[in-house]
C-alpha cells in the first residue's frame, strides 16, 4: 500500500488523543453524527462502517446511537488502532486502501459508510475512483458521508482587539503552501464525483469550525498540533527550505503565545452525503 499520508506527516500512537479530540471537536460544531436524514432511514440495527477510522472514536460515537448495531473501522495503517481488548464486541478494525478495488466481501455490505479528513491523504486523481470504491460497499439504498474542511480558505483570526495572530499565520500559511496540491480537493469536488459514481440525491451541509463558539481555542490548538508535526518532520528529514528543530520549538513558542492572547482559525467543514439508488427508489428523497 502507498501511504501518501506519510510524505507530510508521521504516524504514531501517541498521536491517538489529537485525532480523539479532533472527531470530538467535529462532531460538537457540526451537531451530529449522521446526517439526520439518514438518521431517519436507518434501521435500528445498522452495519456502519468507518473510513480512515483512525483510533476508531467515530465508530464509538455511532454505537452510542444504535447499541445493537455492526460496526467496522478501517485505515492503511494499525498504527492508530487501540487494542482490541479495549472495543466493544461489535466494534472491529482491520486494514483497508480506498484507493483500491475493495474486497467484494465488502460489497453491498453496509447501511452507512462514513469518511472523514482524508485530504492529507489523497491526490488530486484519487478522489473519483475513491468514491467509487466506497459506493460498492454500499447495500442499495445506503449512503455515503464524507467530511472534509477547506483548510484552502482557513483564517487566522483575532478574538480579542490586542491578540496577535502572526505566529499562527506563518505556521498555517508555510503548511498550507507545501501541501497546497491536496487541500485544494476533496471538500470542493467530492458532490460531483459522488453525482458520477451513481449515487442520488446529493446532500451538502457546511457548518463553521467553530459554530460552537466555545471550542474556538481547542479547535485551533488541535489544528496546530497537525502543522507542527509537519514542521517537526521536515526539519528531522532536513528538507530543503525546512525550519531547524530549534526555530519549530521557538515557533510553537510563539504560537501559544498567539492562542493564549485570543487569536484562533476558523474554516468551513464541508459534510457531503449521497444515496445509492436501490429498485425501490424512483423518486425518493436523501
Amino acid at each position: 500500500m502507498t501511504d501518501k499520508y506519510a510524505d507530510n506527516m508521521t504516524r504514531h500512537a501517541s498521536d491517538a488523543q489529537r485525532l480523539d479530540e479532533q472527531v470530538d471537536l467535529m462532531i460538537e460544531n457540526i451537531g451530529y453524527i449522521l446526517h439526520p436524514s439518514i438518521i431517519s432511514a436507518l434501521p435500528k440495527a445498522p452495519v456502519i462502517a468507518d473510513v480512515a477510522t483512525g483510533t476508531g472514536r467515530f465508530l464509538l460515537h455511532a454505537r452510542d446511537l444504535y447499541p445493537d448495531g455492526s460496526f467496522d473501522g478501517s485505515d492503511i495503517s494499525r498504527a492508530a488502532f487501540p487494542p482490541p481488548g479495549d472495543l466493544p464486541e461489535n466494534v472491529t478494525l482491520t486494514v483497508l486502501d480506498v484507493k483500491k478495488p475493495v474486497p467484494e466481501t465488502l460489497h453491498e455490505k453496509y447501511d452507512v459508510v462514513n469518511v472523514r479528513m482524508l485530504v492529507a491523504a489523497m491526490l488530486p486523481e484519487d478522489w473519483a475512483p475513491a468514491v467509487v470504491n466506497l459506493s460498492r460497499m454500499l447495500k442499495p439504498g445506503g449512503f455515503l458521508q464524507w467530511t472534509e474542511c477547506d483548510v484552502v480558505s482557513i483564517k487566522q483570526l483575532r478574538g480579542r482587539g490586542d491578540s496577535s495572530v502572526e505566529n499562527i499565520r506563518f505556521l498555517q500559511e508555510t503548511f498550507n503552501t507545501a501541501i497546497q496540491e491536496q487541500i485544494s480537493y476533496g471538500w470542493s469536488t467530492l458532490p460531483t464525483h459522488m453525482q458520477e459514481a451513481g449515487l442520488h440525491p446529493i446532500v451538502r451541509d457546511i457548518v463553521s469550525s467553530d459554530r460552537i463558539a466555545d471550542t474556538r481555542e481547542r479547535v485551533t490548538t488541535n489544528s496546530i498540533r497537525v502543522a507542527l508535526a509537519w514542521a517537526r518532520l521536515m526539519a528531522a528529514r532536513g528538507t530543503p527550505g525546512a525550519m531547524t528543530a530549534e526555530e519549530v520549538d521557538q515557533l510553537e513558542t510563539n504560537v501559544q503565545k498567539d492562542i493564549e492572547s485570543g487569536a484562533y482559525l476558523r474554516y468551513d467543514i464541508h459534510i457531503i452525503c449521497g444515496r445509492k439508488p436501490s429498485k425501490q427508489m424512483t423518486h425518493s428523497k436523501l
